[in-house]
């Protein structure tokens, strides 16, 4: 959890912020913050993402994208740290914008580097799964074994530093432009 500033926004703020927070931390199944204009927490998938200097950054984004009509409310922020921003909740007080609750979808892949690390079994498991084949279908395509796929896939989760297919398929989606 990081907190930045949190005298400033008055202890009876701070409180309700952190115990919203702690509402969106246990449900949460990736990394997430909450912010407002004085403080920032995040959980512990996110805390490796973001630094205490990005709660200002992120603050401004979420009331300009929540400020907007639909045609902004899709658009993702890269932080400088290379972490991408995903969905973004309004937290509002009296119809007053008070903060926001802000998935993270984690770094970009690379082009270069990231992805030559991949061998081409790997790769070629990646792609397949992340179209939404399960392990058997690519299995049977590849003929390979599904353990085989597993074990790729699991190399491509480490390389990648993803938990889930659909992490994967985000991240693979985003290298595709």
């Amino acid at each position: 959890m990081l907190a930045h500033d949190p005298h400033t926004a008055g202890p009876g703020r701070h409180r309700a912020l952190h115990a919203h927070f702690l509402e969106v931390r246990r449900k949460a199944k990736g990394p997430v913050a909450v912010v407002d204009a004085h403080t920032m927490f995040v959980n512990s998938a996110a805390a490796g993402l973001l630094t205490s200097a990005d709660s200002t950054l992120l603050w401004e984004w979420a009331k300009r994208r929540l400020s907007t009509g639909p045609a902004l409310r899709d658009a993702r922020l890269t932080l400088p740290s290379g972490t991408l921003t995903g969905r973004c909740e309004g937290v509002y007080d009296d119809g007053v914008l008070a903060a926001a609750v802000i998935w993270l979808v984690g770094r970009p892949i690379e082009a270069g580097p990231t992805w030559s690390r991949l061998t081409d079994s790997e790769r070629t498991v990646a792609e397949h799964v992340a179209r939404g084949l399960t392990n058997r279908e690519t299995a049977a395509l590849l003929f390979i074994s599904p353990h085989t796929v597993d074990y790729h896939l699991r190399q491509v989760f480490r390389k990648f530093q993803v938990r889930s297919r659909v992490e994967l398929a985000r991240l693979m989606a985003i290298q595709a432009g």
